[in-house]
């Protein structure tokens, strides 16, 4: 029985057309936009117009969506940590305004509400939304591996950088490691082991992962192939561990200054150093957004970060501020295990884990603009979040 759209009032049916066109539009900007977005400004506003704009709307035109995208456990948890950290700022020593720092938790919870609201109203339209989006990442990762090579071709010398928005090669190695970690989740998925699209567009992102020389990414793909091999298909897991190694070894053998030319890139030096000035605020941290400089010892430059994404929540919040971040992460995983045998879940999860394990090797941006880091914490995040609301409400309607 068809609807007479007539008969709906002007707030259904801009919440009709919000949800069915600009929110999923503006998912797959904030998924693909740093790779043809020519500046940040341009990709910050493609944020603005086409995610977070529509989501306040939704939310103040149909307010019944306001309270289960609120009293979601997930939700409640980055609540608290946020009041927290904006509480932080009384004692930070921030070189910005409070009105910049007030921004950056409303930009990730519209982002969180965003995601929630496409998985409420049509569960399943946010995995297809990502899908569309990680195959185009793929098509990136290919056109900017072709260019690198053809600029580079004994790929040796030089890293690759990136291009739109992109400009560091371990920024860029974020984005290309994280459509990676969901497209090896789609291939533990996949009907057959020998599913194209799935190991066309893996093998792709993992050779731009190479391009970039980051050993990032690779820690974070290793832990999220450990969370498959956990929860997914053992055969198909003993293949990848068999697939990986050989491709290591390939590497080592092709190119093995790879391996051996950075060694542990002082990582060990900058955490104990961040880990001394984490020490004169143990408790409640420097404050959100306070400035910090690690200089160490044969460097040759000096470092705003500690190179560690749990650090720098523990040098801005303390204790305090760390044992509220996990327990979002707590929550989350505590969501995705009880929930395993959901495949939207199980990708989501994957994801989650690399960002994690990519964390505590690289940044501090924990709560930032949209950028780079938004793929490893916010987004998978999001997609957490958004299964948690089709999940928990059926467990509670059962």
């Amino acid at each position: 029985m068809s609807i007479d759209v007539s008969l709906e009032s002007p707030a259904q049916r801009f919440g009709s057309l919000v949800n069915t066109y600009l929110l999923p539009l503006g998912w797959f900007f904030i998924l693909t936009g740093m790779f043809w977005a020519w500046d940040r400004t341009t990709y910050h506003k493609l944020f603005y117009i086409f995610l977070a704009l529509p989501t306040l709307g939704m939310l103040i035109a149909q307010r019944k969506w306001f309270k289960p995208l609120v009293c979601n456990p997930l939700f409640l948890a980055f609540l608290a940590f946020s009041a927290y950290t904006l509480l932080s700022i009384a004692w930070s020593d921030t070189e910005n305004s409070v009105g910049s720092l007030l921004k950056r938790p409303l930009y990730i919870a519209m982002l969180l509400f965003a995601a929630g609201i496409i998985s409420l109203r049509s569960p399943g339209q946010l995995e297809q939304c990502t899908r569309l989006a990680a195959i185009f990442a793929a098509l990136a990762a290919g056109v900017s591996l072709a260019y690198f090579l053809y600029l580079n071709p004994s790929f040796t010398g030089r890293r690759l950088v990136g291009y739109g928005a992109l400009y560091n090669p371990l920024l860029t190695a974020h984005l290309f490691g994280a459509f990676a970690a969901f497209w090896l989740a789609s291939w533990f998925q996949a009907r057959s082991a020998l599913s194209p699209l799935p190991l066309v567009c893996l093998a792709i992102l993992g050779l731009a992962v190479l391009a970039t020389g980051s050993r990032t990414p690779l820690i974070g793909l290793a832990a999220a192939l450990g969370w498959l091999l956990v929860v997914g298909d053992r055969r198909r897991g003993l293949m990848a561990v068999g697939m990986i190694v050989l491709a290591l070894i390939g590497v080592a053998l092709a190119y093995p200054e790879a391996v051996t030319q950075r060694g542990v890139s002082f990582r060990p030096a900058i955490w104990l150093e961040s880990l001394r000035q984490i020490s004169e605020h143990p408790w409640l941290g420097h404050g959100f957004d306070s400035p910090m400089t690690v200089i160490i010892p044969g460097l040759g430059r000096t470092l705003a970060d500690p190179h560690n994404i749990e650090l720098g929540v523990l040098y801005a919040g303390g204790i305090v501020g760390l044992a509220l971040w996990m327990a979002i992460y707590g929550v989350a995983m505590y969501f995705c295990w009880a929930y395993r045998k959901h495949p939207g879940v199980t990708l989501a999860a994957t994801w989650l884990i690399f960002g994690f394990a990519s964390g505590l090797t690289e940044g501090s941006a924990f709560m930032s603009r949209p950028k780079e880091h938004w793929f490893l914490i916010w987004i998978p995040m999001a997609l957490v979040y958004g299964q948690s609301l089709v999940h928990w409400k059926r467990s509670r309607a059962a």
